[in-house]
C-alpha cells in the first residue's frame, strides 16, 4: 500500500564511546513511500541514505580528531576533506542494520558503524595512496548520487501528475526507469557490502555479495573487478581471469581491469600475456607505476633482466615524482626498489642490489622480504653475521617468513653453527611443510653431525615433496652407504645420475665398486 507522493526524512544521531579507541555512530532514517515505491525500493533507499550519512559522520570524526590532516593528502583530495574521507571510508567500514520495519506506507531503519581509531587511521592512510581503490569508490559514489538524483526527480514528477490522467505506457516507462535506479542503489549496496567483507578477509562472503550485484546488473564492471580480486586472494586465478575478462569487455578504455588481468596472468605464469595487459594499462594510463613495476616482474620471470630493470626504474621515477608533489611517502613504493634489487642480484650486481634493498627498507621499514633479500646478498658477499642480523629483522617483522628462517639457517651453517642452522631449517619447515630445500639442507647439516639416519629421513622428505630432486637422491645414497646400506645407496645414486646429477657418477665410482 503506497498512499502518498511525499517522502520525509528523520535522523536521530548518537555516538557511543565503547573504549578509548572505538566509536560507534548510530542513525535512524524514516522514509515515506511514494506511489512508485515497494518495500524493496524503500529498503534500498534507506540503506543508501543511512550509509551516506554515517560515512559523513566518520569524515567529521576523522577531521575533528585529526586522524588525518590536509597535509596527509594532496590535490583535489584535500578539498572537501570530510566528503572525501566519507567516500573512501566506504571501502573499510561495515554498516550494521540494527532494526528495520515496514508498514506498507513507511519504512524505518536504524543502523550503525563502529570504527577503531588506530585501525581507521592506518586503513585510511593505506587506502588514500591506492589510486585504483580510490577511483572505484569515487565511481560508486557518483553512480549512487546520480541514481538518487534521478529517483528524486521521478518522485517529484509523479507527485505533479498524480491528480492527472496519464496513459499506461508512460506510467510503465517511468516505473521501469524508477526500478532501474533502485537497482543501481541495490548493486551499490551489495558492492560496498562485498568490500566490507573483503576488508575483513571474508573472501567467500565478498564473492557472494559481488555475485548478487552482478545478478542485478550483468554489466556492472566494478563488481566483476572486485570479485576477481577476491578470487585472486583465494588463489582461484583462473576464476579471477574470467572476471577480469568480463570487466575488460565492458570498460575497454579503463586501465585498471587490464592491470588486474595482467596480475592474474602473472600468477598463472602467462608472462607474455601479462606483459601485453600491463602494456595496455600503461597506454591507457601512462603514469601507472604499478603496471610498470609488475611488467618488470613478468620480464624478470622471462629472464629479460635488463628490460625488467628499465621498467622498475620507470616505476620508481613516477613514484618519486608523486612523492615530491604530494610530500607523502607511500610504503607500497618500496616494491619497485625491492624488485629491481632482486633482478640486480640475479645479474650479480650485488652492490646495486644492496642499494635498492636499502631504499626499499627506508621507504617501508616493515618490508620483511627486503631485509631477507639484503641478508641473502650479504651471505653471498660472505658477511654471514650481517646476513643473520637482516634475516632476524625479517623474522621479527613477519614470523611466517619461511625463507628468512632458511636464509638465516644458511648463514649459521657457514659459520659452523650447525645446531642453530638445524633450528632455523626446522622453523622454515614448520612454517612451510612443503619446503623441500629446507629438508634437504637440514639433512646436509645432519650429515656434518654424523646423524646419518636423521639425514636419510630429511632427504626422503625432500624427495617425497619433489620426486625430481636429484641432489637429495645423491645425498641419501651417500648417507645410506655410510650406514652400510650399500645396495640401496647405490640405487639412489643411480637415480640421481638419471636425473642429471653429474656428481652422482663420481660417488658411484667411489662407493659402488
Amino acid at each position: 500500500m503506497k498512499v502518498t507522493t511525499l517522502f520525509t526524512f528523520l535522523f536521530l544521531t548518537t555516538v557511543t564511546n565503547l573504549t578509548a579507541q572505538q566509536q560507534t555512530f548510530v542513525k535512524e532514517y524514516t522514509y515515506k513511500a511514494s506511489e512508485m515505491d515497494s518495500k524493496l525500493s524503500c529498503r534500498a533507499i534507506a540503506i543508501n541514505q543511512l550509509r551516506s550519512t554515517l560515512l559523513n559522520e566518520i569524515g567529521v570524526y576523522v577531521q575533528s580528531e585529526q586522524l588525518l590532516t590536509t597535509s596527509d593528502v594532496s590535490g583535489k583530495f584535500s578539498q572537501n576533506f570530510v566528503e572525501n574521507i566519507a567516500t573512501i571510508s566506504a571501502g573499510i567500514t561495515k554498516l550494521d542494520v540494527i532494526q528495520e520495519s515496514w508498514n506498507g506506507e513507511t519504512f524505518w531503519m536504524k543502523a550503525s558503524v563502529t570504527v577503531d581509531r588506530n585501525s581507521l587511521e592506518e586503513s585510511l592512510k593505506q587506502l588514500i595512496v591506492d589510486r585504483q581503490k580510490v577511483k572505484e569508490l569515487e565511481d560508486v559514489k557518483q553512480q549512487l548520487n546520480k541514481a538518487n538524483e534521478e529517483l528524486d526527480k521521478l518522485r517529484k514528477e509523479q507527485a505533479i501528475v498524480a491528480t492527472k490522467s496519464t496513459d499506461a505506457k508512460t506510467d510503465l516507462i517511468k516505473a521501469e526507469k524508477y526500478n532501474t535506479e533502485v537497482n543501481t542503489l541495490r548493486t551499490g549496496d551489495f558492492l560496498l557490502r562485498g568490500n566490507e567483507k573483503l576488508n575483513q578477509k571474508d573472501y567467500q562472503g565478498a564473492i557472494s555479495d559481488y555475485s548478487k550485484a552482478i545478478e542485478i546488473d550483468p554489466r556492472y564492471a566494478i563488481a566483476y573487478t572486485q570479485r576477481g580480486y577476491a578470487k585472486d586472494k583465494l588463489q582461484d586465478f583462473r576464476g579471477a581471469l574470467e572476471d577480469y575478462n568480463k570487466a575488460v569487455k565492458i570498460i575497454p578504455r579503463d586501465a585498471f581491469p587490464f592491470y588486474n588481468r595482467g596480475n592474474a596472468k602473472l600468477n598463472l605464469q602467462d608472462y607474455r600475456g601479462a606483459i601485453e595487459d600491463f602494456t595496455k594499462a600503461i597506454e591507457l594510463f601512462p603514469g601507472f607505476d604499478d603496471a610498470y613495476s609488475n611488467r618488470g616482474l613478468a620480464k624478470d620471470r622471462l629472464q629479460e633482466f635488463q628490460e625488467a630493470i628499465k621498467d622498475f626504474t620507470k616505476a620508481i621515477q613516477i613514484q618519486e615524482a608523486i612523492e615530491n608533489f604530494t610530500k607523502a611517502i607511500d610504503p607500497k613504493n618500496s616494491v619497485a626498489y625491492y624488485n629491481r634489487g632482486s633482478t640486480k642480484y640475479t645479474l650479480k650486481d650485488y652492490r646495486g642490489a644492496v642499494d635498492d634493498f636499502n631504499k626499499a627498507i627506508k621507504i617501508n621499514p616493515s618490508h620483511s622480504y627486503a631485509y631477507n633479500n639484503r641478508g641473502s646478498v650479504k651471505s653471498t658477499l660472505k658477511d654471514f653475521r650481517g646476513a643473520i642480523e637482516d634475516c632476524t629483522k625479517a623474522i621479527e617483522i613477519d614470523p611466517t617468513n619461511a625463507i628468512a628462517y632458511f636464509n638465516r639457517g644458511q648463514a649459521k651453517y657457514y659459520l659452523d653453527d650447525f645446531r642453530g642452522a638445524i633450528e632455523d631449517y626446522t622453523n622454515a619447515i614448520e612454517t612451510n611443510p612443503k619446503y623441500s630445500v629446507a629438508y634437504y639442507k637440514r639433512g646436509v647439516v645432519k650429515v656434518s653431525l654424523h646423524d646419518f639416519r636423521g639425514s636419510i629421513e630429511d632427504f626422503s622428505a625432500a624427495i617425497e615433496i619433489n620426486p625430481q630432486y636429484a641432489a637429495a637422491y645423491r645425498q641419501r645414497g651417500i648417507s645410506k652407504s655410510d650406514l652400510g646400506q650399500k645396495e640401496s645407496g647405490c640405487l639412489d645414486l643411480s637415480k640421481a645420475g638419471e636425473l642429471g646429477d653429474e656428481m652422482a657418477y663420481e660417488a658411484i665410482k667411489d662407493l659402488c665398486k
